[in-house]
């Protein structure tokens, strides 16, 4: 754990994949085209206190999606990329525009395509029904499934590791 305390401690952008991670990964069809996702009020909530903090969030998509993008514009997630399967050239966009290392990014993933990045980025994190060639890569594997507030325990880590977490709860 002091490890993983040690790899939060340095993180100034927290990637996420949204569909699994974000979502518990169903998209709900109807009658009319497109489909909608439900996502957990807490990782909002803790994309915010990240935010207040200092450290960037971004997200990375395979799944062209407007309600990605609507949610991404509702939290003020600058960084938002629905319809790129190919996510390591977004990493290194990512690292180029806020002058990073990979040391200095986290990111949160479920699945294959997720792969490149986990294995590059300083703090690796995934739900806990991620695929299991996911969990092998990660240094931590969050212990409540995709969509149940996987986000709100990365954020909450990386804030005490870098010790702002009093402050964020100092203001309610």
């Amino acid at each position: 754990m002091e490890d993983l305390d040690a790899r939060a401690a340095k993180i100034r952008l927290l990637c996420t994949d949204i569909d699994g991670v974000l979502t518990d990964g169903a998209l709900h069809y109807g009658p009319e085209p497109g489909h909608t996702k439900a996502f957990h009020v807490r990782d909002g909530a803790a994309i915010k206190h990240l935010q207040q903090a200092g450290i960037r969030v971004a997200f990375i998509s395979g799944l062209d999606a407007g309600a990605t993008v609507n949610r991404a514009r509702d939290l003020g997630v600058e960084d938002c990329f629905a319809g790129h399967l190919e996510k390591l050239p977004i990493l290194d966009q990512l690292c180029a525009k806020y002058g990073l290392a990979y040391d200095q990014v986290g990111h949160l993933g479920d699945d294959l395509p997720d792969l490149p990045l986990l294995r590059r980025v300083g703090l690796a994190c995934c739900p806990s029904d991620a695929a299991d060639e996911v969990k092998a890569v990660c240094h931590w594997t969050v212990p409540v499934p995709g969509g149940r507030g996987v986000l709100r325990q990365a954020a909450e880590r990386i804030l005490k590791a870098q010790g702002r977490w009093d402050e964020i709860v100092g203001r309610y």
